[in-house]
C-alpha cells in the first residue's frame, strides 16, 4: 500500500514522516468518525484532541500530539487531519491530494 507522508518543522528543522506499512483495523472506525466530524462543518468537532491522537497513531507514534501540534503548518492541519482519516479509509489518491495541494513553501500558499 502506498504510504502518506506529511512534515513537520520539530526543533526548527522539517522532518518528513511516513505512514508504517500496517494500519490497524481500530483506526478505521475513528477514521470514519473523523470524515463525519469534517464534513459537518461544525467547528466544534474540528482539530479535537481525538483527532490529533488519531493522526499520531496513523503515524505510528513517531511523534507525538504536542510535536504535531507544534510542527505542523496552521494553514494545512485541519486538511492534514482529514487526509490521514481518507488514507486510512483506503482513500489514498485522495489523501495524496490533499496534501499535495496544501504544500507551503517560502510561507505562501501555492498559487501566490
Amino acid at each position: 500500500m502506498e504510504a502518506l507522508s506529511i512534515t513537520l518543522r520539530l526543533d526548527g528543522k522539517d522532518k518528513k514522516f511516513v505512514t508504517p506499512d500496517h494500519i490497524t483495523g481500530l483506526l478505521f472506525r475513528k477514521a470514519a468518525k473523523i470524515t463525519d466530524d469534517f464534513e459537518s462543518q461544525d467547528s466544534e468537532r474540528l482539530f479535537t484532541d481525538e483527532q490529533i491522537e488519531f493522526v499520531c497513531n496513523t503515524f505510528g507514534q513517531k511523534f507525538t500530539p504536542d510535536e504535531f501540534e507544534e510542527g505542523i503548518d496552521a494553514r494545512i492541519a485541519g486538511r492534514t487531519i482529514f487526509a490521514a482519516a481518507q488514507y486510512v479509509l483506503g482513500n489514498i489518491a485522495d489523501a495524496t491530494a490533499l496534501l499535495s495541494s496544501g504544500e507551503i513553501s517560502n510561507g505562501e500558499e501555492p498559487g501566490e
